[in-house]
C-alpha cells in the first residue's frame, strides 16, 4: 500500500567535527538535532528559519548530498531533486543551456536517443516559460530568473515527485521572485509535485506553502499550518521571528 507521504524524516542529525589547535582537539558543532517532520503527496511543506539554522543543511540530507549524523529519512517515489540559491552558479558555465537541461536525463537514458532527449529538454523550457530561442545560448547570457528556469527545466526532467527548494528565489529581484512562485504553482498542479521549500522569507513562505517548521539553533520550534504560524506563533523565537517581519 502506497504511503499518503511523499518524505518522511525522523530524529534527522548533522554533527560537523572540526580539528583545530596544536593538541588536536576536536570541536563538535551540531547543525541539526533531532529534526522530525513528514511531507505528504503533493503538499508544499517550508522550513524557515534565520540564517545558521539548520534549515539548507536539513535539506541537503533529505537531497542525499550531506550523510545524516543520526536518524532516517525515508523517500517514498522514484526520484527527488533540488533546485538551489544561486542559479548562475548552478548551470555549468562552459556548456549552453540545453545542454544543461539535458544533463540529467542523459545518466537515465532508458534506451532514449540524445535527439529524444534534447526534444524532451525542448519541452521542459516550454513548461517553465523559457523561450527556446535561449537553448543555445550560455548562462551568462540569460538573466538570473532566466538562469533560475533553466534550472528548474533541469530538475523536472526526470519527472520527480519530489522537488527540494532551497532559497531558490533569495538571488532574484522581488518581481522576479513573485514569477518563479506562480511557476512553481503552476507546475505542481501540471506534474503533482511537492515540495520542501527552503526560505527565510515569511512572505514567500505565506503565499506558497501549506505547512511550515520553523527551525532554531538546529531544531525546530514549531511546526503547523502556515497561515496558524504566522498569525498566532506559540514559540518565544517564532514570535520574535514573525514580529521582526513586521516591524520591517
Amino acid at each position: 500500500m502506497a504511503s499518503d507521504f511523499i518524505l518522511e524524516v525522523r530524529n534527522l542529525e548533522k554533527v560537523f567535527r572540526d580539528r583545530i589547535g596544536r593538541d588536536g582537539r576536536v570541536e563538535e558543532d551540531v547543525a541539526v538535532k533531532g529534526v522530525s517532520f513528514q511531507i505528504e503527496r503533493g503538499e508544499c511543506f517550508g522550513l524557515i528559519g534565520e540564517s545558521g539554522s539548520g534549515k539548507s543543511t536539513t535539506a541537503y540530507m533529505a537531497a542525499g548530498l550531506l550523510r545524516p549524523s543520526g536518524g532516517e529519512i525515508l523517500f517514498h517515489g522514484t526520484y527527488m531533486q533540488m533546485v538551489f540559491q544561486d542559479p548562475m552558479k548552478a548551470l555549468n558555465p562552459r556548456r549552453k543551456v540545453l545542454d544543461n537541461i539535458c544533463e540529467g536525463l542523459l545518466y537515465r537514458r532508458g534506451g532514449r536517443s540524445k535527439e529524444e532527449i534534447r526534444e524532451e529538454a525542448l519541452k521542459a523550457m516550454d513548461l517553465v516559460q523559457l523561450d527556446r530561442r535561449y537553448a543555445d545560448r550560455f548562462g551568462r547570457e540569460l538573466s538570473g530568473g532566466e538562469c533560475q528556469r533553466a534550472t528548474i527545466a533541469r530538475a523536472i526532467l526526470i519527472r520527480p515527485e519530489l522537488l527540494i527548494c532551497d532559497e531558490v528565489t533569495s538571488a532574484l529581484d522581488v518581481s522576479v521572485q513573485a514569477q518563479i512562485i506562480r511557476l512553481l504553482e503552476d507546475l505542481k498542479k501540471k506534474l503533482g509535485l511537492s515540495y520542501l521549500f527552503i526560505s527565510h522569507d515569511i512572505a514567500l513562505v505565506d503565499s506558497f506553502c501549506d505547512r511550515v517548521a520553523v527551525m532554531y539553533q538546529g531544531k525546530i520550534v514549531e511546526m503547523g499550518k502556515t497561515r496558524d504560524i504566522i498569525l498566532n506563533p506559540k514559540d518565544a523565537y517564532t514570535k520574535r521571528l514573525m514580529e521582526s517581519v513586521l516591524t520591517l
